[in-house]
């Protein structure tokens, strides 16, 4: 059975004849019969259908090891943990533990490291990719899974997860706010605009009520259990998230009046997710502000928020093209790295278009970490 017709059956199930775009996204990525993260084609880098800083070059795990060491020493913990959720290939904690291995030998040979992967191909991969790590390592397929299993000191980080979180879709009409629901049409799928969810209602009272009259934005409303879980995971540390997006008076400003759902296929980035289900990913802009609201009534204290380059410079990046350049700057090797780095933090691109946020939790105030201001 094809995922196009598990959806259309629980369309036809449904008594309104028509299912959330919310639940729409879930099974178009999801589901494990044909859902895009679950299938076993490749998603990330040139064979795939886009790029990860992560996947630029090993320089930019180089940098955020290098920040998850320093908040290591921070802590003093016997045991540290390195969490990583949704890590797709394995690609960012493989070069992580290598240069910690290089850097830290001494935390490296304390530390555990958690993987959070839902995908059982990604999580294949991450095994290939990690077999030479020595260490202990676990897998769980859930966040929720994890934090009812154990509690961490140390860093939960992870890179492009929030961004692949299903989002419920709303339009400001005359009669207030609507969601888009998702029906069948013409032998495809068609959006038709009905009731608002107790979800997304709840989510909507943070939201600009002078917003203008057809404009939609993009809600995700797991965020509030997903910050609980996440606190119930660390007992004490850092959380260290990457990703797209931007605060939610940006997000949700008249300048973006048809919000921010966006879809990748083959390196080709469209806005119809009604086509190629399940072969394409579907995602929307992290709304940060939310993400912070939640993590601080979950006990995650934010500590720095800030674009991508300015994060990477402070943490150090542009010191490791001096300081790992070939003696002859013109090197192909040398020139990869730099060009990498270049990449990474510029503002027309991965630099000005991703943020980060740190969050701590049982830490004291005023503990110095670099990329503080």
């Amino acid at each position: 059975m094809t995922i196009t017709s598990i959806i259309r059956d629980e369309i036809r199930n449904h008594p309104r004849r028509a299912i959330p775009f919310a639940r729409f996204m879930e099974l178009a990525l999801y589901h494990p019969e044909g859902g895009y993260y679950t299938s076993t084609r490749p998603k990330v880098g040139r064979d795939g259908d886009f790029f990860t800083s992560a996947t630029v070059h090993p320089v930019f795990a180089e940098t955020l090891a290098d920040v998850v060491a320093e908040m290591w020493r921070t802590g003093g913990w016997t045991s540290p943990a390195l969490v990583e959720i949704g890590g797709g290939t394995g690609a960012l904690s493989g070069h992580m533990l290598r240069r910690l291995r290089e850097t830290v030998p001494e935390l490296y040979r304390d530390m555990r490291l958690v993987l959070i992967e839902t995908s059982p191909y990604h999580r294949q991969l991450q095994e290939e990719a990690l077999r030479g790590a020595e260490g202990e390592k676990r897998w769980y397929s859930s966040l929720r899974e994890a934090a009812a299993a154990e509690g961490v000191e140390g860093v939960i980080l992870s890179n492009e997860w929030l961004d692949a979180f299903p989002v419920h879709v709303a339009e400001k009409t005359a009669d207030g706010w609507r969601e888009v629901w998702v029906t069948e049409a013409d032998g495809g799928f068609a959006e038709v605009l009905g009731e608002v969810t107790p979800a997304l209602a709840v989510c909507l009272r943070d939201v600009d009520k002078s917003l203008p009259r057809g404009m939609r934005i993009e809600v995700n409303s797991a965020m509030e259990q997903t910050a609980a879980d996440v606190s119930r995971l660390l007992r004490q540390g850092y959380v260290l998230t990457v990703d797209y997006g931007d605060v939610q008076e940006e997000l949700y400003h008249p300048a973006r009046k048809r919000g921010t759902l966006m879809c990748y296929r083959r390196h080709q980035a469209h806005d119809n997710p009604y086509v190629h289900v399940g072969e394409q990913d579907i995602t929307a802009h992290v709304n940060f502000s939310a993400w912070m609201r939640a993590g601080e009534r979950a006990g995650l204290k934010t500590l720095a928020y800030m674009r991508q380059d300015r994060f990477l410079i402070k943490s150090g990046l542009l010191e490791k093209a001096v300081a790992h350049a070939d003696t002859d700057p013109f090197t192909s090797q040398a020139m990869k790295r730099n060009r990498a780095i270049q990449q990474l933090i510029y503002p027309g691109g991965l630099g000005g278009l991703f943020r980060v946020l740190v969050q701590a939790k049982g830490m004291p105030d005023g503990v110095p970490l670099r990329f503080l201001p």
